[in-house]
């Protein structure tokens, strides 16, 4: 057996370099100030899907810090749980992420309250419910209830949205702030006018106070063969945080099923937001810190 030692390098300066020195900084995750807590969970963005593997000299290269200061934060995250050692001398996902993925499953208030809503509904939609999470400048599916065998759908927990194309996020967006808004232009305006959404701060607050007056939202960008219609739940009056998208596959959608499918929608949505405040508001006696809502963009 390999022992903890010999897979964690040791941290050692390079000659003349202090641990943190680099001749580039870490890029900021998502917008945050820059920091060594931000460059650690800046580690943790690098590993995807297409790219599930890191050794420290690829982390060395792609994050342009001393290989002192990458060590150092490699060893942190696998102390941790984060990051375990795998073939090639590499590192990959650790174990924490499931432990901490059942205590999301048990202890989420979102999904305290959603399910036995979303029970109810499961045979009226004879398709799939997909309940989504906004955080940062992300849209993430957390509970994927099918009930049509036909339906393919895309849509499984965990899997993140583009946050301008597809019902779960378009309805999200049309209810953020207006300086978050703001902030999302400055930052991916080509990416808004990409989808549609206008290119321009009076046409992208223009399509969005459509979408906020109608009250859902209805689209196939995601997936042609389907058809969703989603309405957003929120954790405070006027604090978006989620929605709920109902599905089905576009070749059994007549259009009169449209209105009813948003009205089933919205009528959920409004039973999930008033049980997720009561339950917040209930949960505990212990008053939660006031952290403010995140800034979007990078």
């Amino acid at each position: 057996m390999v022992t903890k030692s010999a897979q964690i390098p040791d941290e050692q300066a390079e000659p003349g370099q202090m641990p943190g020195d680099g001749e580039h900084a870490a890029e900021p995750v998502r917008g945050r100030p820059d920091s060594s807590t931000t460059r650690v969970l800046g580690v943790l963005d690098l590993f995807t899907v297409d790219a599930p593997s890191w050794t420290a000299d690829m982390l060395v290269e792609r994050l342009g810090l001393a290989r002192a200061t990458v060590y150092r934060y490699v060893k942190a995250l696998y102390d941790a749980g984060f990051l375990v050692p795998a073939a090639g001398g590499g590192y990959v996902l650790g174990p924490r992420f499931i432990e901490f993925d059942r205590q999301i499953r048990i202890a989420d208030p979102l999904l305290q309250v959603a399910p036995a809503v979303i029970a109810e509904l499961r045979d009226k939609v004879a398709g799939a419910q997909v309940l989504c999470s906004f955080y940062g400048d992300r849209v993430l599916s957390v509970l994927n209830d099918r009930t049509d065998p036909k339906l393919t759908l895309q849509m499984e927990r965990g899997r993140p949205f583009p946050l301008f194309f597809g019902a779960p996020s378009r309805i999200i967006v049309a209810y953020l702030p207006t300086y978050q808004l703001k902030n999302l232009l400055l930052n991916h305006g080509k990416e808004i006018s990409d989808a549609g959404l206008g290119d321009s701060w009076p046409a992208f607050r223009a399509k969005l106070k459509a979408i906020r007056r109608a009250g859902h939202y209805v689209g196939s960008q995601l997936d042609k063969n389907v058809v969703g219609v989603a309405a957003p739940i929120f954790r405070a009056p006027n604090a978006v945080t989620a929605s709920i998208c109902l599905v089905r596959r576009k070749s059994v959608v007549k259009p009169e099923h449209i209105p009813e499918m948003a009205q089933w929608a919205m009528d959920a949505a409004a039973r999930i937001s008033d049980r997720l405040q009561a339950f917040q508001g209930g949960a505990s006696n212990i008053s939660a810190p006031n952290f403010p809502t995140p800034r979007l963009g990078r």
